[in-house]
């Protein structure tokens, strides 16, 4: 190449100098540098000691700095820190003492305000402590000047930024929902697993597969307790002595502890399930042993621990709100559980207590068409008459008319009580800026004031809802005891499963009768309203809520009944009570 087309082309690779990237001249201003990286690892990811990333802030602040007349004074680095808030960022509470200790500074250049700042309180309070010493924080990429206009948009992206911070950490959360909802493993897998990756034809996607050294004797581990002559502290000496360790990671590799053993034993990801938020889904991951071997090592442990927390994977619309009559007479709470046998080429279905399993119970087996039909029959007691759902109708009525007249001055009330806690959080700030106060306790106060204003505004959006909503609750329970028996009738599993667990606490049953009930609110109320009306009348006692109701002096047992019968009765407790959505009132 000649020397002219040379000098062309090193005239073309330099970019052309305007006037604003000229350095000014010095003004004697005095700079800052802080440069920050949130983990150890951005600092390892070149043939520089300090990774790419600081070098390219450095150069950025530099820049600016030059764009300001200024000289840098000093330059604090913070690499591989991560923290949400500045008080855990040690060189940066070091950086703020050396400025006020100068008084002389008069910029802290930074990147950007989110790599300072994760959140506006932290921005506010250090701007104003910094401005008592007439240093004014400066990002290279959002320098608006000074005003307050700057001011306005700078509180703006300090909002934005710790929206964003927030909102990644939401959606890293949702992500990883996602993959165990498709049955991936998070995180480290559990002993006899290992993490590894799928590298054919070109993928590259976390798997978990059998660990060759401990996976055998994990699975010796399910063996050995489901013959019963294992404990838990003596099954961990027996794989001691065959030589099963931890996998080491952050540890070394070490004996397994018998928490952790027992934890092992109960993990259903060994029968090829992940848990998440308490579902089990079925995983991507081989199962390691079988779930006839699993359930005899649950049933095992159940008997030893007493617990009877058994983890079954069959569902019934009936699971979880029977409980056994017989221990119900004798003062003790013991749930019904329910096994699907086989027999004459096919499954049947019974209920049984659990105190049964332990030989502490009488009660016999119960089919489960027979308990179905019991629970049928049972509904048809429950009807709420439709004179006495009138005058409860228009107690709602009332109530509703006496609350509007005291909305408006609530709602004043609130609204006062949100511009004094305004004025405490701004009050708070010039403390933390002046230094009165330290910034923790600050941030501490700060805190407590905003829970509280999102209290009182919660409350002022609600105004009269919550009473609105309430009374629907009981508005809607009318609904559904408006025969509730051909209502049940004609439901589904799923809608008749919603419509027990909203309706009961428990359902007592004996020799295939329910013998007894505890009832969700509103329901408890209602049939208290409803058994204390009927004794009141002089009518006989028909159903277990009547029994609940009791005599004469059950009349005020509920604040509905109290409502209806007592003296002075204050009719706002009527409507004080959740559990029944609305839209049960449209099935």
């Amino acid at each position: 190449m000649s020397t002219a087309k040379r000098l062309r082309a090193t005239k073309t690779q330099q970019p052309p100098v305007t006037p604003d990237a000229e350095p000014k001249v010095a003004s004697g201003k005095r700079a800052v540098l802080y440069l920050r990286v949130s983990t150890p690892s951005q600092v390892k990811t070149d043939y520089n000691p300090e990774g790419i990333s600081l070098p390219a802030q450095r150069q950025a602040c530099e820049l600016k700095r030059d764009s300001l007349g200024a000289e840098t004074v000093r330059e604090f680095v913070e690499a591989g820190r991560t923290a949400t808030d500045i008080e855990h960022r040690p060189v940066f509470q070091e950086m703020i003492a050396w400025i006020k200790s100068q008084k002389n500074i008069d910029y802290l250049i930074v990147y950007q305000f989110s790599r300072i700042f994760r959140n506006s309180v932290d921005a506010a309070i250090t701007k104003k402590e910094l401005g008592k010493h007439d240093c004014r924080i400066i990002s290279t990429n959002l320098d608006l000047g000074e005003g307050p206009e700057s001011a306005m948009v700078e509180s703006i992206m300090h909002a934005v930024d710790e929206f964003r911070s927030k909102s990644d950490g939401a959606d890293i959360a949702y992500k990883m929902g996602a993959k165990a909802k498709s049955g991936g493993t998070l995180g480290r897998a559990p002993m006899g697993y290992v993490n590894a990756r799928d590298l054919s034809e070109g993928r590259n996607i976390g798997i978990v597969k059998f660990d060759p050294e401990r996976a055998p004797l994990v699975k010796v581990a399910f063996e050995l307790y489901a013959s019963g002559d294992f404990s838990i502290e003596s099954l961990a000496k027996e794989l001691i002595d065959r030589g099963l360790r931890t996998r080491p990671g952050k540890h070394p590799a070490g004996t397994v502890s018998t928490s952790k053993l027992n934890a092992m034993l109960r993990d259903p990801y060994y029968v090829g399930y992940v848990s998440y938020k308490g579902e089990l889904i079925v995983g991507r991951h081989e199962a390691l042993i079988s779930d006839e071997l699993f359930e005899r090592v649950q049933a095992v442990l159940d008997e030893r621990s007493g617990s009877g927390a058994r983890q079954r994977r069959h569902t019934h619309y009936l699971k979880g709100v029977l409980w056994c009559g017989q221990c119900h007479d004798e003062g003790i709470e013991s749930r019904m559980i329910m096994q699907w046998s086989k027999g004459n080429g096919g499954l049947y279905l019974y209920f049984f207590c659990r105190r049964k399993q332990q030989h502490l119970c009488i009660s016999r087996y119960l089919e489960g068409d027979a308990v179905e039909a019991a629970v049928l029959d049972f509904y048809g007691t429950l009807d709420f008459p439709s004179d006495l759902a009138a005058r409860v109708r228009a107690q709602l009525h009332d109530v509703l008319d006496d609350e509007e007249k005291a909305s408006k001055l609530r709602h004043e009330q609130l609204t006062a009580e949100l511009l004094r806690l305004d004025r405490q959080e701004e009050n708070l700030i010039d403390l933390a800026a002046d230094g009165n106060l330290p910034t923790a306790k600050v941030k501490q106060r700060l805190g407590i004031i905003l829970r509280q204003k999102n209290k009182l505004s919660q409350q002022l959006a609600e105004s009269n809802e919550r009473l609105a909503v309430g009374a629907a609750l009981i508005e809607n329970a009318l609904l559904v005891l408006n025969n509730p028996q051909r209502l049940y009738e004609r439901m589904s599993p799923e809608q008749r499963q919603l419509m027990n667990l909203a309706i009961f606490e428990k359902l007592y049953i004996f020799d295939d009768g329910i013998t007894d009930a505890v009832f969700k609110p509103p329901f408890d109320e209602l049939m208290l309203v409803r058994d204390a009306a009927g004794l009141a009348s002089g009518q006989s006692k028909e159903s277990p809520a009547a029994d609940a109701a009791g005599d004469s002096s059950g009349l005020h047992a509920g604040p509905l009944a109290t409502a209806f019968f007592g003296d002075g009765s204050n009719k706002r407790v009527m409507v004080g009570t959740e559990g029944v959505e609305p839209s049960l009132g449209a099935v």
